[in-house]
């Protein structure tokens, strides 16, 4: 994540400034640099904007003012200036808060790791309380990376030292070693014959939308329950195995490109919808959460940093989705003349006239900025 970046501004007595943002992640701080715009040449502007954002050192000029706004307040744009990148500064606020508040977050449960390490460390004998302690650490470490609050690769950290624990507990107690091999090898299984009958769905062209969306939750299942290596790499290829098999059926079954389009925009209108109604779903359940009598300080202000986000981030998808929606419909007129066109030129050599019929330019496949058809 970057760590600064500048924006322009108007000061109160209507003179410009270049708004400099540095995050210092390790004090819990942001600096503000608000540099007069005039105080900058060209070259200094560039030294500026290109290399002091890109962590170079830069000296700034005579009259620069230093501040430190609240992280966590309403904005970190002071109050005496105005912006025309306000949107900007909000978004990375957002960014920032919540990147500090997920990295105390996180702290916080890497203490917790050690405290678990260090007393199965000292274990002599098979400890329940530590086996509890450290079930419910996992769970909790899970249920953040399910909320998307701690990236699979943090979540990756930690995974050997809390299988560690669990394997130091595992020699403790062999029958429980027994019970869980039993376990893991019953889930493998039963999710192994689970992925066969997807694979027969996908035989008799099924909804391959929800054939994926099955898929997809089924994998989401997977990943609460705890298995052998061998066990887990065995799953992991079947589910590979399984999505390949499933989108070579689909695509053999889609073979039309016109036809395929017009499916993929539809699908991708439903799932950006059912997005943004899980969007506001969160929304309406982080508004719950504040209420909880057990929510702590910092979870709050993480809640409140995630609240602004997910707003930010339904206005996104809700202009985007309009843009599907049009693309939908200009591709569907593009069809419908197509057809029209194609029907007519069958119709005039069914009647062997000497007239052809031009071949018609307008249907080719528009294109858009980013080389998708549209």
């Amino acid at each position: 994540m970057q760590s600064r970046f500048t924006a322009k501004g108007v000061n109160s007595e209507d003179k410009e400034v270049v708004l400099a943002y540095e995050l210092k992640e390790q004090e819990f701080k942001v600096d503000l640099y608000l540099i007069p715009r005039k105080s900058l040449n060209a070259e200094e502007f560039e030294k500026l904007e290109k290399g002091w954002v890109n962590g170079d050192a830069y000296e700034f000029p005579e009259g620069t003012v230093l501040i430190n706004p609240e992280l966590n307040a309403e904005s970190v744009l002071p109050e005496d200036i105005r912006s025309e990148e306000a949107g900007k500064i909000r978004i990375k606020q957002n960014e920032w808060a919540y990147q500090l508040l997920t990295t105390k977050l996180w702290e916080s449960y890497l203490l917790e790791l050690e405290e678990l390490k260090h007393k199965a460390a000292a274990l002599t004998q098979y400890d329940r309380q530590l086996f509890d302690d450290a079930k419910s650490f996992w769970e909790r470490v899970l249920e953040h990376r399910k909320e998307r609050d701690i990236s699979q690769s943090s979540l990756d950290k930690i995974k050997d030292d809390v299988n560690a624990i669990f394997e130091k507990l595992k020699t403790f107690r062999k029958t429980e070693s027994a019970e869980f091999e039993a376990a893991s090898a019953k889930f493998r299984d039963e999710f192994t014959a689970k992925l066969e009958e997807l694979k027969k769905r996908a035989d008799s062209k099924a909804n391959f939308k929800a054939l994926l969306d099955d898929l997809k939750n089924m994998q989401n299942e997977s990943r609460k329950h705890r298995l052998s290596k061998a066990d887990d790499v065995q799953l992991r290829k079947t589910f590979d195995a399984t999505f390949q098999y499933i989108n070579e059926q689909r695509n053999h079954f889609f073979n039309d490109k016109t036809e395929t389009r017009v499916k993929d925009l539809t699908e991708i209108i439903e799932k950006m919808t059912s997005s943004l109604e899980r969007d506001k779903r969160d929304l309406e359940y982080m508004a719950k959460k504040t209420n909880s009598s057990n929510i702590k300080s910092l979870e709050l202000q993480l809640i409140k940093v995630k609240t602004n986000m997910l707003n930010e981030t339904i206005a996104s998808k809700e202009e985007k989705l309009k843009d599907v929606k049009l693309t939908l419909d200009k591709l569907l007129k593009q069809s419908h003349r197509a057809n029209k066109q194609q029907h007519a030129k069958e119709s005039h050599a069914a009647q062997g006239a000497e007239a052809k019929v031009e071949e018609p330019t307008s249907t080719n496949v528009e294109k858009t900025e980013g080389g998708e058809e549209k």
